[in-house]
């Protein structure tokens, strides 16, 4: 599907035939769809899932052009996608950055969305920024002062460096359940590393990984605004995510209708995680209550 005047393309898939729709937003930027596949087995003859890959990722064009890797840009992508589709007013899932895009959608264009499944994610990156500072402390004294180290020398591929990012995401992007440390380095490399593999857009919006936010999506806050949606809304989180519960419970006291359910064995990939059947057992019963 072309998505704007200058012609790229975005890539995107539709499950099942029925009438009411599930949009699903995936995170990153730049990682693609392929992770939040198993949405698929929530929706029924009345729901199809609708996903695609935002611009910079998965099959999706990868312009190279830093400039268009803003919020806004997003948001409208989104609103051509639900557009140029026909799906009408959708139920709105975002996972992680996806969950950002989402509330912003939901603000910018209220009357196209039904419900929100906000998973893994957050009103506030300034929130976000601190939970992951006690992730980082969580490391020791010792690890946590050669990050520093190697951030201060500007040298982040440090073998070093990046055997201590490697914790953290195996503690706190995806997680292994029973936790052991080995068995989750593991399970981390086998199952999610290839999904940071080519981040394009998330470096430039984010910044060089998902604990030291450095770009204009550092700046992301709509905390003040959240009692603006007045649509149902379903917050997921994990338990050991990197974007804690206390970010989800910001969610949850903003938000004006809302249910909260936390994830007790899980990171911030549940749908990858230990867990993803009861994960996706919640979303399958939000999305049949509130099914219109």
């Amino acid at each position: 599907m072309k998505i704007d005047a200058q012609g790229h393309e975005i890539y995107y898939r539709i499950f099942g035939s029925g009438k009411k729709t599930l949009l699903g937003l995936h995170g990153g930027p730049g990682i693609g769809h392929s992770y939040l596949e198993r949405l698929s087995e929530v929706v029924d003859d009345d729901v199809r899932l609708v996903l695609y890959d935002q611009l910079g990722g998965g099959k999706s064009d990868r312009p190279t052009d830093d400039s268009l890797w803003q919020v806004p840009r997003f948001v409208e992508e989104l609103e051509t996608v639900r557009s140029n589709l026909g799906l009408g007013t959708v139920h709105l899932l975002g996972q992680s950055w996806g969950g950002m895009l989402a509330l912003q959608y939901a603000l910018d264009y209220p009357h196209n969305v039904r419900s929100l499944i906000l998973s893994n994610t957050m009103a506030s990156a300034k929130e976000y920024l601190i939970a992951v500072s006690k992730h980082r402390i969580g490391l020791g004294t010792d690890m946590h002062a050669l990050m520093l180290k190697r951030e201060h020398q500007n040298d982040l591929s440090a073998a070093d460096y990046q055997d201590a990012l490697l914790e953290l995401n195996s503690r706190h992007l995806r997680r292994s359940s029973p936790y052991e440390p080995k068995r989750s380095r593991d399970e981390f490399q086998k199952i999610a590393a290839e999904y940071l593999a080519d981040l394009g857009p998330a470096y430039a919006l984010w910044g060089p990984h998902e604990f030291l936010g450095t770009g204009p999506e550092a700046d992301f806050d709509v905390t003040d605004r959240l009692h603006e949606i007045r649509v149902p809304a379903l917050i997921l989180c994990g338990y050991y995510d990197e974007v804690s519960p206390d970010c989800s419970r910001t969610l949850a006291n903003g938000l004006v209708d809302n249910e909260f359910v936390i994830f007790g064995n899980s990171s911030h990939l549940t749908i990858l995680e230990k867990e993803a059947n009861v994960y996706l057992a919640v979303i399958r019963d939000f999305l049949q209550r509130h099914l219109e």
